[in-house]
């Protein structure tokens, strides 16, 4: 029944909008892609932790070639709503080649603190090296401040295409407080147009750190 409750608003969020997919917040690591010009989507995902949900949403649009965001998240037991405005734009196209580069840079806080101490700039390189592209591999490499946290952060990420509708996901990444987490997982097409990930994870040095995550990577459709 608690299950239940944590998902149903989500699920029912699919159901009622017209979507098309792209790219997964809900991952640690960040692929060379972006909307098309003049398309909007909309990333949500719920991640249950030791200390509860904590919900996050990423409305974004792609204009001047360059995709705006705004992220929101509640984590459990924190009053305050932590935020993220981001940019992102892409450097070398993956098509037709078999490798796209991007760069994307964000600034944010929290609802009680007007100044937006925190920041990160990364740069994603996203290689297919298959020729029907069923394997991508993700790299990242950017620099963050989070908190008194700063320092360099990557982390390698590999979609596969096990069937048409099933691909596997595994990454792994640090963040700047050089904290390691990983992440294994599914996603599973639901319609053309809609897509579900299923992930595990934790934070490697400490215990009491697993997680489990539903996320949705939703855009409109042309």
């Amino acid at each position: 029944m608690h299950a239940f409750r944590v998902l149903a608003p989500l699920l029912l969020s699919v159901a009622l909008l017209p979507f098309n997919t792209r790219a997964a917040a809900s991952l640690l690591v960040d692929d060379a892609g972006i909307t098309d010009a003049g398309q909007c989507q909309l990333e949500s995902w719920v991640r249950h932790t030791d200390a509860g949900q904590e919900w996050t949403a990423v409305p974004a649009c792609t204009l001047a070639h360059t995709e705006w965001s705004l992220g929101l998240t509640r984590a459990p037991g924190d009053a305050r709503r932590q935020y993220a405005l981001g940019a992102k734009r892409i450097l070398v196209e993956g098509a037709p080649r078999h490798w796209g580069l991007a760069l994307s840079a964000s600034v944010g806080g929290n609802t009680q603190r007007p100044r937006a101490d925190d920041w990160a700039l990364n740069v994603p390189l996203t290689i297919a090296p298959g020729i029907q592209d069923r394997v991508q591999v993700h790299l990242n490499l950017g620099w963050a401040a989070q908190g008194i946290a700063r320092g360099r952060t990557d982390g390698i990420g590999m979609e596969i295409g096990l069937t048409r509708d099933w691909s596997l996901l595994a990454e792994t990444a640090h963040d700047a407080a050089r904290e390691r987490g990983s992440q294994l997982g599914l996603r599973r097409v639901l319609w053309p147009g809609a897509n579900l990930d299923l992930l595990a994870g934790r934070i490697h040095h400490l215990r009491d750190s697993h997680w489990l995550t539903l996320g949705f990577n939703l855009a409109t459709l042309p």
